[in-house]
């Protein structure tokens, strides 16, 4: 009587697992103690996993999220305590990573809010030089309407304050439509050079 066969047993059956990580924990005394290699080593062990972790916290691009592992790390060289597990140290870079990602996110808020405060005042100051420079042109042009010739002053106020037309504001002053067409322009015209020369617009 044949025996059954026993289920066969793949020789590189463990070949096929996930590789497990590097330790650290053993690195974590020296650090403490100030051992720069020790802390090189940590580095070049943790920065991928330290930056998967602060892309899964803040899911911003790569550029933030590589400030995010600079900062972790210096806060791991000066604050790293001896951790004898590899669990331990999961759980001190999972916090670590974090609280600089919150911090760097706030920080980031911080400057984006000055920014737009910073373009908002200027936009308000350019419209405050604006509208002081719109006053002193319009009291110019004022004063200086005021001092033109009684004709010249009258024709301009008929046309442009009162809304005559062209006929109309001739006749105030003796002139025909076209008459007063021409002299509007060229009294216009004057003005118009002479607010160049004094404000340079």
């Amino acid at each position: 009587m044949e025996r059954a066969l026993a289920p066969r047993t793949e020789p590189d059956e463990a070949s096929h697992e996930a590789p497990s990580r590097p330790l650290t924990a053993h690195l974590t005394p020296r650090i403490a103690r100030g051992d720069e290699g020790a802390f090189a080593s940590f580095y070049e062990l943790w920065f991928d996993r330290a930056f998967a972790l602060a892309r899964r916290t803040c899911r911003r691009d790569e550029s933030f999220c590589l400030d995010i592992v600079q900062d972790a790390m210096m806060r791991v060289v000066k604050s790293m305590p001896g951790l004898e597990t590899e669990a331990a140290v999961e759980a001190f870079m999972g916090r670590v990573v974090l609280t600089t990602a919150i911090d760097r996110l706030r920080a980031d808020t911080r400057r984006r809010k000055r920014e737009r405060n910073a373009a908002k005042d200027e936009l308000e100051h350019a419209g405050q030089e604006h509208a002081a420079e719109a006053t002193e042109q319009l009291a110019w042009l004022h004063g200086t309407i005021a001092e033109l010739p009684d004709r010249d002053r009258k024709l301009l106020e008929s046309r442009f304050r009162d809304g005559h037309t062209l006929a109309q504001a001739g006749a105030s002053v003796g002139l025909s439509g076209n008459a007063a067409h021409s002299r509007i322009r060229r009294l216009v015209q004057s003005l118009r050079d002479a607010a160049r020369g004094l404000f340079h617009d």
